[in-house]
């Protein structure tokens, strides 16, 4: 027959350790190794929109940045045979619609009939959406900005559309080789407050090159694709009033190639998936 005392402290041994268990339990979850670290204040740029789930340079992939707090997104823009700028990547309608042609040779009457595809290949609801639509909805958030990388377009006559809205503080102007500078010079000269990013391309491997061309050209940025990161960084060139934004291609390893990113100097960041990163960075306060 089992005594008093033995009957008593089975349940007591059982609920000690239920209690060092729950103890270890929470020990692990309270580990300050895991606590989360500082937010960064690095702008996140969604390649031609958030198009993972929607076609790009849609209003949709627009939309779907602007809910999503990140800070901004990266259009295209091209010209129709009648003067119309609208968002698009290639001058041919084949890859991203559901027609055939050429969009300089196309009308926008006959482009707003097209529908957009996915990255699938699906035909979606959406259709090819004009510069002003783009900049009309993009208006309604306050801080979020559209890069604008002008493919075919009269830069000036874009640049005129920025001032009727009124979104100077809101918009940047994407010019793809430094040569450019009559491009540039003719946008500031039509507005001095609209922003400037210049692409030095292969230029990074010249030092001093770059803090030359920013100063000279009056840019408000710098771009650098990764495969011209130089290794001595882009903090100097912050440090004189020349940010500079980042594009990392795919999606292998973004996290480890955004902290290379930061860790140079770069304060905004243009990818494909800029949500995957969105975790690690101050996102664009809610809207009030």
């Amino acid at each position: 027959m089992k005594s008093f005392a033995s009957c008593y402290t089975a349940p007591l041994n059982r609920l000690a350790w239920a209690v060092l268990l729950l103890a270890a339990l929470l020990f692990f979850w309270a580990d300050p190794c895991q606590a989360q670290e500082p937010l960064l204040d690095v702008k996140l740029y969604a390649h031609r929109g958030l198009h993972i789930e929607h076609p790009e340079n849609s209003l949709g992939a627009i939309q779907a940045a602007l809910d999503s707090g990140i800070h901004g997104a990266e259009i295209d823009l091209r010209t129709t045979r009648d003067g119309v700028i609208i968002l698009m990547h290639d001058p041919i309608l084949d890859k991203t619609t559901n027609a055939c042609g050429k969009v300089r040779e196309t009308d926008y009457a006959e482009i707003q009939a097209l529908h957009l595809k996915s990255a699938q290949g699906k035909i979606t609801e959406w259709t090819v959406p004009t510069f002003e639509q783009a900049l009309k909805l993009v208006k309604k958030r306050p801080g979020f900005e559209l890069a604008l990388d002008p493919k075919d377009v009269d830069a000036v006559a874009a640049a005129c559309l920025v001032l009727k809205f009124d979104m100077a503080n809101q918009v940047q102007f994407f010019i793809a080789d430094p040569k450019n500078v009559e491009l540039v010079r003719s946008i500031k000269n039509k507005a001095p407050r609209l922003k400037i990013c210049v692409d030095m391309l292969n230029w990074w491997k010249i030092e001093d090159v770059p803090s030359f061309a920013a100063a000279s050209l009056e840019a408000d940025y710098l771009f650098a694709s990764e495969w011209f990161f130089p290794n001595r960084g882009f903090e100097e060139l912050s440090k004189r009033g020349a940010p500079v934004i980042v594009y990392l291609w795919g999606a292998h390893d973004l996290k480890k190639r955004f902290d290379h990113a930061v860790s140079l100097g770069a304060l905004g960041v243009s990818c494909d998936n800029p949500l995957e990163l969105l975790p690690y960075v101050r996102p664009l306060p809610a809207k009030k």
